[in-house]
């Protein structure tokens, strides 16, 4: 796994969050509050991990909110693969959206943009990468 201040330096745009918590609930809105998002499970769609990795590249190499680039895609795609490598083979990957397609999202902050990913590993243990720009 990637260290979180190695992400946000080469981010280096908006506000990134990386949590990760362990949660018995099995209420994703739960789950949602403890990372500061808004907690509505219904803002949530479910990614496999081939998705979740397109999304989280995308959401590295180019910002949201005027798509200027932020590092090169290849290095933004090793980056999302050092995130997501660790992840167990039954995880289960929930964004607000589709970044990488560009596609509507969900806002889960009150930032004029957010997107992230959010894993479930097993039943208990949650990862978090959030990222928030400003117009």
């Amino acid at each position: 796994m990637i260290d979180p201040r190695e992400l946000v330096a080469k981010r280096n745009c908006g506000s990134v969050r990386y949590a990760v918590i362990s949660d018995y609930s099995g209420d994703m809105n739960q789950v949602l509050a403890k990372f500061g998002l808004n907690a509505d499970r219904a803002l949530l769609v479910e990614h496999n991990r081939a998705g979740a990795l397109d999304i989280l590249a995308s959401l590295l190499h180019r910002d949201m909110a005027y798509e200027s680039e932020l590092m090169p895609e290849q290095s933004a795609r090793g980056i999302a693969e050092a995130v997501l490598h660790p992840q167990r083979a039954d995880a289960t990957y929930f964004s607000n959206g589709n970044w990488a397609k560009r596609e509507s999202w969900n806002p889960l902050t009150s930032s004029t943009f957010d997107a992230g990913i959010i894993v479930r590993e097993g039943e208990s243990v949650y990862v978090c990468i959030w990222f928030q720009d400003e117009d």
